[in-house]
């Protein structure tokens, strides 16, 4: 009896990384995926994308948000849900990101091997065959093996013969670690790409604009490692045409209450603190710092350095006596801001006589108001326009020009229940002065350091103040984009200065065969022009150049 017995075929194994490797190999599904990625970005030049000051803030986004219901209707919110007013900051694009440095880190991976072979072990040796078909290929006369060899060596060409059937096979090599630039470039793409995903989810960023001597924190208040920064110095210089030439803060670094760093800040030149720049981005020249004080209890109520970062349109005016004395020169700031006018009442230096003076429009020209209130014709005013002179009540008034004075409206001030407009100006015998309107009030003019009293508070002006925009920034991605910026010039440089040649030569007593691998750069053909000359042989006909 004769049993059967059983015969099993090998089962096939599985390997689920081959399709993901030969994914991630293939040139096409690169180029696809290179181009997807490009539509992405695209996609968040178009759709407004939500402003960074904003990010972390959800009141503040929704607000966005509304602003761009009009746009995108029903589909804002699925839009917001998806991040598409957010992508570069989304996390599916960062991943999307990290996925391209991994398939370009493969598909370098992939090819390291072949063009490590064809650097350092290139063929040597190529079949007789490939003299008589090859794209780029000519015959010279014959030459010597020793002219030969000479000629290609001061054409900076590595050399190797071997001797077989009576003729002289030569391998000439140059700039061949040329071709490993591919491999440079290739890796300044994942170092570009891994940097902004370094400074994406490390880095840091804040701006601040504040008045010297006045500190302001760096992080959320509670933060545990907070920064402080107190601006010491802010200092603008201009040029005699009024164009800047030079802003740099000083400023003092304090962490946890300490003071760890003091320095200087400009524009191409940070402080540097802890891996964190700060950089000056603004300055602003008109600040003031103001004081208030309950007269009862001597309470300050109110102590702030505020930028005067707008402008009140103000007349510059020169008012001259009979016999010729000027009385009053300079700018008029206005208190009173009438529908059809902004002026104010001008006490008269040594003269017993006010004015009231303001400004107002003539078509697209300034005018100058000017009337006496003591006059018993109220109706009676000159009116002036720019460069022009006119008399009221015995005197010549002149008005000179229209200037901008600082200002800044809608002040929260105590002593008011109504916005306060604060204005700086030049002060008749030097320095500045600050003008403090509000409607339910009479104006107030503060001399710097001089306190006054109204009503129930003591108004002291403490002088003006410039103010810095500082932005303090740490970007560990940063190294990475230098690096990577200049391994990519240097690999382009290479690439297509320094192109690799490689030529096979044969040698007998007949002629001379030269053939090369096909290319597009049209060197072949001068490098035979050369090779030609330095043998002093004739140029075939098809090499040479046209005339």
């Amino acid at each position: 009896m004769t049993t059967a017995r059983a015969t099993t075929r090998p089962r096939a194994s599985f390997d689920p990384f081959q399709p993901l490797w030969r994914l991630l190999t293939s040139v096409r599904f690169a180029v696809a995926y290179i181009a997807v990625l490009a539509a992405l970005g695209l996609l968040g030049v178009l759709i407004p994308q939500v402003p960074e000051a904003m990010r972390g803030n959800d009141a503040a986004v929704d607000a966005w948000l509304d602003t761009h219901r009009g746009t995108f209707g029903p589909l804002t919110d699925p839009m917001h849900r998806a991040g598409l007013f957010s992508i570069f900051q989304a996390k599916w694009f960062l991943a999307a990101l990290g996925f391209l440095v991994l398939n370009v880190s493969v598909c370098t991976f992939n090819r390291w091997s072949p063009t490590f072979r064809n650097v350092f072990h290139p063929p040597e040796r190529v079949p007789d065959s490939f003299f008589d078909r090859a794209h780029n290929r000519t015959a010279l006369a014959p030459v010597a093996r020793a002219d030969a060899l000479a000629a290609l060596r001061s054409m900076r060409f590595r050399l190797r013969t071997r001797e077989e059937g009576g003729a002289t096979y030569v391998f000439a090599d140059r700039y061949g670690w040329a071709q490993l630039a591919t491999f440079v470039s290739h890796l300044a793409l994942i170092l570009f790409i891994a940097g902004g995903l370094v400074t994406s989810l490390t880095g840091f960023s804040t701006d601040a604009f504040a008045g010297e001597g006045t500190t302001w924190p760096v992080f959320a208040v509670k933060d545990p490692g907070q920064m402080q920064v107190r601006i010491d110095d802010a200092v603008g210089v201009y040029g005699e045409k009024g164009n800047p030439l030079d802003f740099r803060t000083h400023m003092t670094i304090f962490r946890n209450g300490e003071q760890v760093k003091s320095g200087v800040a400009t524009v191409n030149d940070p402080l540097e603190y802890n891996g964190y720049r700060f950089h000056q981005v603004a300055f602003l020249a008109s600040g003031v710092a103001l004081r208030i004080r309950e007269v009862a209890t001597g309470n300050t109520v109110f102590h702030e350095t505020f930028a005067l970062e707008e402008t009140t349109a103000a007349p510059a005016v020169t008012i001259t006596g009979a016999d010729g004395q000027t009385l009053l020169s300079g700018v008029i700031t206005p208190t009173d801001f009438l529908e059809v006018a902004s002026g104010t009442t001008v006490l008269i230096p040594g003269r017993d006589g006010i004015f009231w003076v303001g400004i107002t429009t003539r078509g697209e020209a300034w005018e100058l108001v000017a009337y006496d209130p003591r006059s018993s014709d109220s109706t009676k005013q000159l009116r002036l326009l720019e460069g022009e002179t006119g008399e009221l009540s015995g005197m010549r008034v002149t008005f000179d020009r229209v200037t901008a004075v600082p200002s800044a409206l809608g002040l929260g001030i105590p002593g008011s229940a109504d916005a306060v407009l604060a204005q700086l100006d030049d002060a008749p015998g030097g320095g500045k002065t600050l003008t403090l309107v509000a409607s339910d009030r009479p104006a107030i003019t503060l001399a710097e350091g001089e306190p006054v009293v109204s009503g129930a508070y003591e108004y002291t002006f403490e002088g003006p103040r410039e103010f810095a925009g500082i932005s303090v920034k740490r970007d560990h991605g940063a190294w990475f984009i230098w690096v990577a910026t200049g391994m990519l010039v240097t690999g382009l440089a290479v690439t297509f200065y320094v192109p690799r040649r490689r030529l096979w030569l044969k040698l007998t007593r007949e002629r001379t065969q030269v053939a090369a691998l096909a290319e597009k750069s049209g060197g072949f053909e001068k490098d035979m022009r050369i090779l030609a000359q330095r043998l002093g042989v004739e140029v075939p006909a098809e090499l040479q150049e046209e005339r």
